[in-house]
């Protein structure tokens, strides 16, 4: 049997040349829309980086008082825009992925460094463990880790604590958090779908992009009122 026509759809019905046409114009404001939010989110992100700089500056100041945490309250916010910036960047961009043998535990050990800050601030702790290897890009493959193990430390309390797991072509992330609301499981990789009050809901979106861009997934193994276990997956050797 020949290959089917590239205008035809799934059930067999053929799609006309304005219906064709209609749907490009339909899914053209669409890729204008990726476009601009890569724009606006380049656009963003030095302006953030003076303000980050200039706070970080005046934080050596001032020390103590309701000064000190007026600079707190803006690093914050300024380290949440950041987030949201990479969010909307790690989305809305196509580059080929540079598919190379990665080295897990320090994929997770970087990471790890780069969630320390803000899992102290929230009084959350991280442990490492395990050994593994895995074919990727280093690059989307820290950015969904980020974003795992980001959302892991937000979903706990005071005191939690969020397990980083590697094994060959695996690394598990599991918190201790309340778990992932039942409404929400079979949406919980859409974009714009989140159970908080702020943000975007991107994080989980752009985490299992980032991995199936690269040959791999991210699937929520389990969760429950005790926490919830998330596996980001890869390619081996």
């Amino acid at each position: 049997m020949g290959a089917l026509p590239h205008n035809q759809v799934p059930d067999g019905e053929m799609l006309s040349s304005e219906q064709l046409q209609a749907e490009i114009d339909r899914l053209r404001p669409l890729a204008d829309m990726g476009r601009m939010s890569a724009t606006v989110a380049h656009e963003i992100r030095n302006p953030l980086a003076g303000i980050s700089a200039n706070a970080e500056l005046l934080r050596e100041v001032v020390t103590s008082g309701p000064d000190c945490e007026c600079v707190d309250i803006i690093l914050s916010e300024v380290e949440r825009l950041g987030h949201l910036v990479s969010d909307l960047l790690y989305y809305s961009r196509e580059r080929e992925p540079e598919i190379r043998p990665l080295d897990l535990p320090w994929l997770a050990r970087t990471t790890v460094d780069l969630s320390m800050s803000e899992a102290e601030r929230a009084g959350v702790e991280l442990r490492l463990s395990g050994r593994g290897r895995a074919m990727g890009d280093a690059d989307l493959s820290r950015q969904a880790l980020l974003n795992v193990i980001r959302n892991a430390v937000q979903a706990c309390r005071v005191g939690g604590c969020v397990n980083v797991t590697v094994t060959d072509g695996h690394i598990s992330v599991s918190d201790t958090g309340s778990g992932v609301p039942e409404i929400l499981k079979e949406r919980l990789f859409e974009p714009f779908i989140t159970g908080r009050t702020r943000g975007l809901g991107l994080g989980a979106t752009v985490a299992r992009r980032c991995q199936r861009r690269q040959g791999g997934d991210l699937r929520l193994l389990e969760s429950s009122p005790g926490g919830s276990t998330f596996t980001l997956q890869w390619p081996t050797a």
